[in-house]
């Protein structure tokens, strides 16, 4: 199915749209947790704040670098500016690409011929400067084939290439505490007005793919507010999804055509779907076992309060080390935590799953990380932060730099059929790792239903009745006695160090386990 760009029913302009919608937030207050303090970020990564020229707005929605190596900056609100970096972060060389206003821009991506693609709340926007004089002069709408309700968080992120010539964009979804226009663009839907999360107008909920010609394909659905997304250097697509109604906790998905991924009223505009079920919201309340079999699992799950508060963009670390010993994995930003989280991935039965740790944490980082992007080099993280109307104020550039002290940290985690093998960035202090009193594991659920997001369900402590070290002490392979599936398994270490007395960087891990190894 490909469906094209809607018409509007008057006439109007990008700016007109800016200045009919308030600007507010990608999530509402109550997707938002208390965030934590206090705590200090290891040493292996160096935080300074950048400064940005006068009179641009500090909320970021998109960051990127051009073939030139300048940095470029989208403000959700003031429009774009680019930077030449500098060791000294007083000293960035900005000029103003495009003064006009942004609508809640979320995302960029730097063309070959240098143009900029960015999706804003009505159209996915492309900006070009066709005299070369280093500002944009025409501003074109690429697509603007989705409706547009007027609520103030149906904000769209991307776009990803498909390789192909075309674009991956994740479709925000409305929310209840925020009106619906009378006049909206698009066919209005009464039932897919209904619910906490609404998707009143097409194709809210979904990720979608963008062809050239401003048409759209429907790619997958199920999505309450997916404020991020990502394809990996193998073409996987990946999307973080926010914790709230159908969503237990904030999830991280694994994208695939065709698929449904929990969220049941965007599911009103799956034609298909609605044959059977013109209601889609009604039919789900009472079928919940069903659509739980229908929908497809995360790949990892971020509990709540101490991982991860509300997700945004996810990046992988494709620096092949030059920004520590991480190389090939996903960071994730919290916009309402002050926290930077590290995702291990792997595939057990076909399907992703993997564990969930923090990279970098603590005042220093701050709150609010809504955009990451890394430096050409792959030395240097630039996070974007921007303060969304509740929690602590957070907003501006930040520049996380590798300092080249590598921390001791666990590498990666992997199921095996009764436990777990863990892989450190540094040899263990041997005597120390023998001990089962090290390692304090539980497993938990969250329970799926309409209602916003879920407690700890089932907590349960699981006892270690093996542990062995490989010889070159940098593998730890952790018994349990067997595995259940469909929970989160908690690693807390007690004290561990490395061989050279390092304490560990972060010691916590939840790894999600929708699948158990066969062998």
């Amino acid at each position: 199915m490909v469906i094209k760009n809607i018409v509007w029913p008057m006439k109007t302009t990008t700016i007109g749209l800016s200045l009919l919608f308030v600007c507010l937030a990608t999530v509402s207050a109550q997707d938002a947790g208390e965030s934590q303090e206090g705590k200090k970020s290891v040493s292996a990564y160096k935080i300074e704040t950048i400064e940005l020229p006068p009179g641009v707005g500090h909320g970021i929605g998109g960051l990127a670098f051009t073939k030139g190596g300048e940095l470029v900056v989208v403000s959700r609100r003031t429009g774009v500016v680019m930077g030449k970096p500098s060791d000294d972060v007083k000293a960035f060389e900005w000029r103003t690409f495009s003064d006009a206003q942004m609508h809640n821009a979320l995302g960029v991506l730097v063309e070959k011929n240098g143009t900029l693609l960015i999706p804003q709340i009505p159209e996915l926007t492309r900006l070009r400067d066709t005299d070369g004089d280093g500002r944009a002069d025409v501003s074109e709408a690429v697509c603007t084939a989705w409706g547009v309700s007027g609520n103030y968080h149906e904000t769209n992120s991307g776009p990803i290439p498909d390789g192909k010539g075309n674009w991956f964009i994740a479709l925000g979804s409305a929310s209840h505490s925020g009106p619906t226009f009378d006049l909206v663009r698009g066919r209005f839907s009464a039932a897919g007005r209904r619910g906490r999360n609404h998707v009143p107008v097409p194709w809210k909920g979904w990720v979608v793919k963008v062809n050239p010609k401003g048409e759209i394909l429907p790619w997958a659905s199920g999505f309450r507010q997916a404020n991020g997304i990502v394809m990996s250097t193998d073409g996987d697509l990946f999307v973080t999804d926010n914790q709230g109604d159908w969503k237990p906790v904030t999830p991280i998905y694994h994208v695939q055509e065709g698929r449904f991924y929990g969220h049941p009223t965007s599911l009103v505009w799956d034609p298909d779907f609605v044959k059977e079920h013109p209601d889609p919201l009604a039919w789900a309340v009472d079928h919940i076992e069903e659509l739980d079999a229908m929908r497809t699992l995360p790949a990892v799950l971020l509990p709540q309060g101490f991982m991860c508060n509300s997700a945004s963009e996810p990046i992988f670390d494709t620096s092949s080390g030059a920004f520590g010993p991480f190389a090939g994995q996903m960071f994730v930003g919290d916009i309402a935590g002050q926290r930077i989280l590290r995702i291990m991935l792997e595939k057990v039965g076909g399907e992703f799953q993997g564990a969930a740790t923090t990279l970098i944490e603590g005042d220093e980082l701050g709150g609010g990380s809504n955009r990451m992007c890394l430096s050409p080099d792959g030395k240097a993280l630039y996070v974007g932060q921007t303060y969304r109307g509740w929690g602590r104020p957070a907003e501006g550039l930040k520049r996380v730099t590798y300092t080249g002290e590598v921390p001791f940290a666990v590498q990666a985690m992997s199921l095996t059929k009764n436990g777990f093998d863990l892989t450190f960035s540094k040899a263990v202090n041997r005597e120390q790792a023998q001990k089962i009193s090290e390692y304090q594991f539980s497993h938990y659920f969250y329970e799926y239903s309409q209602r916003y997001g879920s407690p700890q369900m089932g907590v349960t402590p699981v006892v270690v009745k093996t542990v062995t070290v490989s010889e070159d002490g940098k593998t730890v392979s952790i018994g349990l006695g067997g595995i259940v599936a469909r929970q989160i398994y908690q690693l807390d270490f007690a004290g561990l160090k490395s061989e050279d007395g390092m304490p560990m960087s972060h010691g916590m891990l939840c790894y999600t386990v929708q699948r158990l190894r066969e062998k």
